[in-house]
């Protein structure tokens, strides 16, 4: 029976068997009223939640929304923990922790005693208070130790001379420079803290309360940019080897510089990593290293890389998995991994987006199958390689011309078909990576130093940490002692660890 309005009973003239008081008029008219507001407030209800959805789906599609995943290192300048989508479930028979049966073993190597010995003696029983002789057997424990936290401070004498033959006052030359008050393994130590993510406040305060050294904060700086001018030469002759290297990975990220916004990037290869602060995204930083590169360069598909024509491309394959996650968020499927097949499972309302999965499926297909082979046959000769290249570029050419109506479809065919040419070139090189793995990692340490810090306040600060961090991360990869390149160099006494530099150091300033 339909609702009648309030108007409507007052117009309508109802005449029955049971006749009405007023009373009870009143009344019924009454909840008629309820009745008419509440089909109101329901209507605006559901024009509020039609809004707030289309609202949602706007928001998941913005960039921030789109670049989180809980599956890349970074993604778009946000943290990989904010993933707004459902964690895939562990698996109900997951692989046991630990060491798994025929892998070698990863315990702790037994340090090698290099102080005296610590002699325990026992002369009574502790039971009974018995004499006791000579121990049947002894045992050994390792205890490692730091020694007192006792700064050295000395004097440095200089002695001055009459030379008899020229009457010249000679003297020796004093190794450490004049205006510098503080020691080498000191200045190394504070730039180790400062690499550490530790500010100049809580630098100078750990060696004051370790040590009892008394720094300044602006003491901590400037041996930071001493330590910094050293390295220089290094800093030069690592930046060029990146140009010769065969396999180079590039990456990038936001870096606050003096309250503006700049951008930290870095070139990783096999022997070094070399970081760069600089204020644009553009292409002159990827010119200044990479101009003249004969290798393969791995990124993530920004447009600035391809400004470098006389070196091969690899596109992260990871980046185009994450393209195609992106657009199943939108689609309510829940995202899937590149190397793991996986059923679509959705995550909300509607029917499945039968031509997107289609899409979707196809291109993680080719390139796993792509991967696996490589996995398959790391030594194949160049001839197979390239036979089974033109196989996988064909298939991956037909399934990204087809027409596709779905938009998401659509739009992650063109990208792709734009950069078809660097899908799959670490098919035919050996020993380039599909991925872009080793420069997300690299470029990591900018995104936690900058977590900490916020930046650097001036470009001369940017310059310090581009040139300490480039040494610090070097030493990592070619597993060298840092604390003592950073003495070595101070000292004046070149980078034995590297080889003697040949390019000139440019100024700070």
């Amino acid at each position: 029976m339909p609702t009648l309005l309030f108007e409507e009973v007052l117009d309508e003239n109802v005449e029955g068997d049971v006749p009405l008081s007023q009373s009870e008029r009143k009344a019924l008219l009454e909840r008629l009223r309820r009745g008419d507001r509440a089909i109101e407030e329901n209507r605006e209800l559901k024009e509020q939640l039609r809004r707030a959805k289309e609202e949602l789906r706007r928001y998941k599609a913005c960039a921030p929304m789109l670049a989180a995943s809980d599956r890349t290192a970074e993604a778009g300048s946000i943290p990989s923990s904010r993933a707004f989508y459902r964690r895939p479930q562990r698996s109900p028979n997951p692989r046991p922790t630990g060491g798994q049966p025929g892998h070698p073993g990863r315990a702790r190597e037994r340090p090698v005693p290099n102080a005296p010995p610590l002699t325990l003696s026992l002369e009574h029983c502790t039971e009974c208070g018995t004499r006791l002789g000579e121990p049947f057997e002894v045992r050994r424990r390792t205890i490692t130790d730091l020694p007192p936290p006792e700064p050295w401070i000395f004097e440095g004498e200089i002695p001055r001379y009459n030379c008899p033959g020229c009457r010249a006052r000679v003297e020796p030359e004093c190794p450490y420079p004049p205006n510098r008050q503080y020691g080498f393994l000191l200045t190394a130590r504070v730039v180790h803290l400062r690499l550490l993510g530790l500010s100049a406040a809580k630098v100078a305060d750990f060696l004051e309360e370790a040590h009892g050294v008394r720094l300044s904060t602006a003491a901590v700086l400037q041996l930071e940019r001493w330590a910094a001018e050293a390295l220089g030469d290094l800093y030069e002759v690592l930046k060029a080897e990146v140009r010769k290297a065969p396999v180079v990975g590039a990456d990038e990220t936001k870096f606050r510089i003096a309250g503006e916004n700049g951008w930290m990037w870095v070139f990783t290869h096999l022997n070094a990593v070399v970081n760069r602060v600089a204020p644009s995204r553009g292409p002159d930083v990827v010119e200044e290293f990479l101009s003249g590169s004969r290798g393969t360069l791995v990124h993530d598909g920004w447009l600035p890389y391809e400004v470098i024509t006389t070196a091969q491309h690899q596109l992260d394959l990871c980046h185009v998995n994450r393209w195609r996650e992106r657009a199943e968020v939108l689609h309510r499927i829940e995202p899937r991994p590149l190397l793991k097949f996986v059923e679509a499972k959705r995550v909300g309302p509607g029917h499945p987006p039968t031509e997107f999965l289609e899409f979707a499926d196809g291109v993680r297909w080719i390139v796993r199958n792509a991967i696996e082979w490589t996995d398959e046959h790391p030594d194949a000769p160049r001839s197979e390689r390239m036979t089974f290249y033109r196989g996988v570029r064909w298939d991956m050419a037909d399934h990204l011309r087809r027409e596709w109506r779905d938009p998401d479809a659509a739009r992650v065919a063109g990208e792709l078909w734009k950069r078809r040419d660097m899908l799959f070139t670490f098919l035919i090189e050996p020993g380039v990576p599909w991925h872009n793995n080793g420069a997300e990692t690299e470029i990591r340490q900018g995104v936690l130093y900058r977590k900490l810090s916020g930046g650097r306040r001036s470009w001369t600060g940017a310059r310090v940490l581009e040139r300490l961090l480039t040494i610090y991360r070097t030493c990592r990869k070619r597993e060298l002692d840092f604390l003592s390149v950073v003495r070595e160099a101070i000292a004046g006494n070149g980078y034995p660890a590297f080889g003697p530099p040949s390019a000139p150091a440019r100024n700070l300033s």
